[in-house]
């Protein structure tokens, strides 16, 4: 029942957002119960990740500079972990478009987490702070901060 409810509430963010031409909601992390394997293509190094407000910014290097890399964020599980604060998982998907450079990119990547504010108000009634893991490429190694929507 929570797994529909959260779909329910993810989608109603998504009309909502759409309906609103300024918001581009590529920049939204995304909810799915994908696997972290699904999610994650191409390599990256997490330098570091910082959580101010409802955006999450990730440091990030990677190999290119020829062709334009795309980034998304994604929770998965589309679920909490339950533990006091709950927790959700976070992959980061890079799509290096088959570039073959090697000249070293850093990038400062910001999404917002309004949608895991939302899935969280959904499943429990209120907002509450949230543990977010963010995992490196292809790895249990991760970075975790606090976000409190608010």
């Amino acid at each position: 029942m929570k797994s529909k409810n959260a779909t329910i509430a993810f989608l109603a963010i998504m009309i909502l957002i759409s309906s609103n031409s300024c918001l581009d909601i590529s920049h939204f992390v995304i909810i799915t119960d994908q696997p972290p394997d699904a999610i994650q293509l191409d390599p990256f190094d997490l330098e570091s990740v910082e959580i101010v407000g409802d955006s999450i910014t990730l440091h990030v290097t990677y190999s290119g500079g020829c062709r334009e890399h795309y980034f998304s964020l994604y929770m998965s599980p589309a679920a909490f972990l339950e533990s006091y604060p709950v927790q959700a998982n976070l992959y980061l998907r890079h799509n290096s478009n088959g570039d073959a450079c090697e000249a070293l990119i850093n990038d400062d990547l910001t999404f917002n987490l309004r949608p895991i504010a939302e899935l969280h108000k959904t499943a429990y009634g209120k907002y509450d702070e949230i543990i977010l893991n963010v995992y490196e490429y292809k790895s249990n190694s991760k970075m975790s901060g606090s976000y409190v929507p608010e």
